[in-house]
């Protein structure tokens, strides 16, 4: 084997190892993305989830209210 082909064999190593980082550090971009997508995600669910629970509490008093309204006029009649 001549130099010359261990030149070839030595840039084919390194041409392999430049692509495999390559990809990795483009999985890791996007892992970074898709990350990125599902904390904004998480973020508008659990604002959603804040205004439901507001809105059960808002109309379980209101319904109390209307419960204590009855009660308290059939006790009058």
């Amino acid at each position: 084997m001549e130099p010359a082909d261990g030149r070839v064999i030595l840039f084919i190593l390194i041409g392999f190892a430049v692509f495999a980082l390559g990809r990795r550090f483009q999985t890791m971009i996007l892992m970074r993305q898709v990350w990125k997508q599902s904390a904004r995600q998480v973020t508008a669910r659990k604002a959603v989830a804040h205004n439901a629970a507001k809105s059960m509490i808002g109309i379980t008093l209101i319904a109390l209210f209307v419960v204590w309204l009855v009660l308290n006029l059939n006790r009058s009649l």
